[in-house]
């Protein structure tokens, strides 16, 4: 409605108001001119009452009653002193109810910049949540390939890791078989430029992930364990450097759990030595000392 009465434009008759004024020396009587509509652009009269009207302030109902400041006479009974009219103008056009209804006025019908900020922004964090989800969702399936070849102890990487090769290895082709049958793997890895997850620093990356996340939700069970116990063991790697294995063990929820903990590689294999990984490692895992209540070694010296 207000649209439309914005569209009209204001009422401006040739209204019959005149006035009659007494100086020192005459009398005379004033009229009112077509030409002050024209000076004063908000200003609308009514031919019926033949009285002076605010357009604006019309169209939001301000001014009106006893919250308006004394300029509710614009709204309500209407102007017809045309001896103060100049005066009566200027102060309306300053007053606050008048210049607000003049800016409500003129945005009707404007394109609303901050609703149109508050789509984009809005469109841009629905844009952004959804890329989030899909970075997750193909991070997942690549986290699975990389449990997947721990849980059958199976070497990740091959000799070979281009993508001509016919034995990339084990992750590379567990990757190949889930873009197979998985559509979003396969556009991501046929589309993505950046990130594709299949270089060695990837899985690296992904492997030290793990590895965070299982060390401290093992590192939370032991905080509620009431007993632990350490076993120390020595290994060889394939390049037959000796390591100590350090393993826990521990009761939570009323079940035995073995957890592996690290492998390590001390300066000397003497007891003194190893007793001082074990009580760093313990130390670093924030580990009560009064809660070890058993040690196990093997082909260490005890």
């Amino acid at each position: 409605m207000r649209l439309e009465l914005k569209a009209k434009g204001p009422p401006r008759p040739e209204i019959a108001l005149t006035q009659k004024c007494r100086s020192k020396t005459k009398t005379f009587t004033r009229a009112f001119k077509s030409e002050q509509y024209i000076k004063t652009p908000w200003l609308c009269g009514c031919e019926d009452s033949n009285k002076l009207f605010c357009f604006p302030c019309l169209v939001f109902g301000a001014c009106a009653g006893a919250g308006g400041g004394g300029e509710s006479v614009w709204t309500d009974t209407g102007v017809d002193d045309l001896a103060h009219l100049s005066i009566k103008v200027k102060k309306h056009s300053q007053s606050r109810s008048h210049m607000l209804c003049e800016v409500q006025l003129s945005s009707i019908g404007r394109h609303d910049i901050r609703k149109a900020l508050d789509t984009a922004y809005r469109k841009s964090i629905r844009e952004f949540n959804e890329r989030v989800d899909e970075n997750r969702y193909i991070l997942r399936r690549l986290i699975d390939c990389v449990v997947f070849c721990g849980a059958f102890q199976v070497a990740l990487r091959g000799h070979d890791e281009s993508t001509e090769s016919r034995n990339p290895g084990i992750y590379r082709g567990l990757i190949d078989f889930v873009s197979e049958i998985d559509l979003a793997m396969k556009q991501h890895l046929s589309s993505s430029t950046v990130f594709k997850g299949t270089s060695k620093t990837i899985q690296n990356d992904i492997l030290d992930a793990i590895y965070e996340v299982c060390r401290s939700e093992i590192q939370k069970q032991i905080t509620n364990a009431e007993f632990i116990a350490i076993q120390a063991d020595e290994s060889t790697d394939c390049s037959t450097i000796q390591q100590l294995v350090l393993i826990i063990r521990y009761l939570h929820n009323g079940k035995i759990f073995e957890r592996f903990l690290k492998f390590i590689q001390p300066k000397d294999y003497t007891a003194e030595v190893i007793a001082a990984e074990i009580m760093k490692e313990l130390d670093s895992l924030n580990i009560n000392k009064n809660k070890l209540i058993g040690q196990t070694t093997t082909e260490l010296p005890s």
